[in-house]
């Protein structure tokens, strides 16, 4: 007889458990293709160095941030695990140390490159003025170079020191070239665009930087706007990673034979599977509260 319930329990929860994967298989699937999405971009060496540029911290080696975070990531599981007891909340902290050090970055370029363009931003403008006044491209760099906002002048002081004062601006060019390659801005890809091609193909300079201009003028005001509607969605998402972890945590300290029941062998299946019901809700969240990125703008150049 025992037998014979045991067989329907199972049976009920394999049943079960089709019909709940039939329910939610298109949620399932997108979840893990987002899921192969981040971690493949975790490992990629060129994202992991476009998002560390565009935070301003393109003096940190790729490999040393990958190892860092992933080191502090697995001290914080091994700490949780050794303390509780418990594999399930080992993966829990690893998880959470890893997605707060990525928000962190995450934050921090989001701060900086909005800087960072507002003052590109402003530097187009000036230097649409110096054309304006007869001024050629290479008067309008040394003007912003020299007066130009104070956050981006290194950018056009390096190129600047390049040379390039012969015809076509080619050294000019190469230097932008590396600038753009360095800086990882959208912002700044259209302003190479329309410089190189002012200097290689002859382009008329002062009619693309005014339609540049209002182009992310309007994308920035966009952008801010958008900042505004997701900061709720946000800080839901830092709260379902950091809330559950805090609460076992006070349940430890306060209470610890409350997680007893955890600490056996169905105990951890049952707050395993909890742990992944609530990271599928998390994804879900994480998703709704990402923020638009401006796509970079990357054409093959020759030398002209």
């Amino acid at each position: 007889m025992t037998g014979l319930r045991t067989l329907l329990l199972v049976t009920a929860l394999a049943g079960g458990l089709v019909c709940l994967t039939i329910m939610v298989g298109d949620d399932l699937l997108a979840a893990l293709a987002w899921a192969r999405r981040r971690a493949g971009a975790a490992l990629r060496p060129e994202q992991v160095r476009i998002a560390l540029a565009q935070a301003g911290l393109d003096s940190v080696p790729v490999p040393a941030w990958i190892l860092g975070r992933i080191g502090a990531a697995v001290v914080a599981g091994a700490i949780a695990w050794a303390w509780f007891g418990l594999p399930v909340l080992g993966v829990i902290a690893f998880l959470v140390t890893h997605y707060i050090i990525g928000v962190a970055l995450e934050v921090r370029r989001r701060r900086f490159e909005a800087r960072r363009q507002e003052s590109l931003l402003e530097a187009v403008r000036h230097g649409i003025a110096v054309m304006s006044r007869s001024g050629s491209a290479t008067q309008m760099l040394e003007a912003l170079a020299g007066s130009g906002p104070h956050e981006v002048r290194p950018i056009f002081q390096e190129v600047i020191a390049a040379g390039g004062f012969g015809p076509g601006g080619t050294a000019f060019a190469e230097a932008i070239d590396r600038v753009q390659e360095r800086l990882a801005d959208p912002l700044f890809d259209d302003i190479a665009l329309a410089l190189s091609l002012h200097w290689r193909q002859g382009g008329k300079l002062v009619p693309a930087l005014e339609a540049l201009a209002g182009d992310w003028t309007e994308t920035l005001r966009l952008q801010q706007e958008a900042k505004s509607v997701r900061a709720g969605v946000e800080a839901s998402v830092l709260l379902l990673a950091l809330l559950p972890f805090v609460f076992l945590v006070t349940l430890q300290v306060l209470a610890p034979a409350l997680l007893a029941p955890f600490r056996s062998a169905a105990g951890e299946v049952v707050l395993g599977l909890a742990v992944a019901w609530m990271a599928l809700g998390y994804g879900v969240l994480q998703r709704m509260s990402q923020p638009p990125r401006e796509s970079r703008l990357q054409l093959r150049r020759t030398a002209g």
